[in-house]
């Protein structure tokens, strides 16, 4: 038996054992590889010389592998397939389309990602890339096909539309208000864990002044850079969160949140479509088409007619 070799033998010669092995014939290896049969059978007599072994015997003009060639085609049809197959994933090289869409955290989590199913059933062809952030991205939208994100609308040089207007509302987990009550008055919010999402221009201590509280300054308790993480603290029977509505509806629905005080704050910041301001692509009209109707039936809907057909 030849003593192994440490380096990887010659890529070309193990690609043309793999695909002879594989079709049994060197005619149909040279056209899978796009060579001539004798380039084709060069390198497998290259490959032969290298591993110290004959690959193949020669009966009846057939080719038939030796016992260890076949044990090494199964291995290397699995590599190259995963070579492939990483390749196509890590690199993005795929026959069909790729959506590539950039959202806020919060939103995607409690949001589009639980919808994603239904896109993909009425758009089987596109492959996504979701990538999310805290705040928009305000150097540039490059590799992206469109962003949704909670700000100001402030985006210069980008197409931008509004999908959703807000209110910050009050709420306490249901074991909170079991121990201290459904309906919290201010002088009882002001002596109680506050928690909040930071970046916001809107924040307690707006809320407080907006309830006659001017004499003094409020001050969160625990502060988030997203609102999931908020929502998770306030679940958790931490505290009362200041949070906003788009992301409270379901929490309350199930009785798992409830509004411990009932005066709401609108929201000056919203949720927004972002896109590059240049022709549209088809699979960016498809996805936005859908988000559109998925959102036409929330509380907070705004202008929802799509302005890009």
């Amino acid at each position: 038996m030849p003593k192994p070799k440490k380096t990887i033998p010659p890529l070309n010669a193990l690609r043309a054992f793999e695909a002879t092995a594989r079709l049994q014939s060197l005619t149909k290896a040279s056209q899978e590889l796009q060579v001539t049969q004798g380039a084709v059978s060069q390198q497998v007599k290259l490959l032969e010389e290298y591993l110290g072994v004959p690959l193949f015997t020669r009966k009846s003009r057939k080719l038939q592998l030796t016992d260890l060639a076949r044990s090494y085609l199964s291995v290397l049809t699995d590599a190259f397939s995963k070579v492939q197959t990483s390749t196509q994933e890590l690199f993005d090289i795929a026959h069909q389309p790729f959506l590539q869409v950039r959202c806020g955290t919060s939103f995607a989590q409690r949001w589009l990602v639980p919808k994603l199913p239904d896109f993909a059933k009425v758009y089987p062809q596109y492959r996504m890339r979701l990538q999310t952030i805290i705040w928009h991205d305000e150097a540039s939208l490059e590799g992206m096909d469109l962003e949704i994100c909670h700000g100001y609308g402030e985006y210069a040089g980008l197409s931008v539309q509004r999908l959703l207007k807000e209110h910050w509302i009050v709420v306490a987990s249901a074991e909170f208000v079991e121990k201290n009550g459904s309906e919290l008055s201010l002088e009882q919010l002001q002596q109680t864990t506050l928690i909040s999402t930071m970046g916001y221009r809107e924040n307690w201590n707006q809320w407080f002044y907006e309830q006659g509280i001017v004499e003094s300054q409020v001050l969160s308790n625990f502060e988030f850079d997203n609102s999931s993480m908020a929502i998770d603290m306030a679940l958790a029977g931490m505290g009362v969160m200041l949070g906003l509505d788009t992301y409270l509806y379901e929490h309350l629905a199930s009785g798992e949140l409830v509004q411990v005080h009932p005066q709401p704050m609108a929201a000056e910041c919203g949720l927004f479509l972002v896109l590059p301001n240049q022709a549209i692509r088809p699979k960016t009209k498809d996805f936005c088409h859908w988000l559109f109707s998925q959102l036409a039936e929330h509380p907070n809907r705004d202008n929802l007619e799509w302005q890009h057909d």
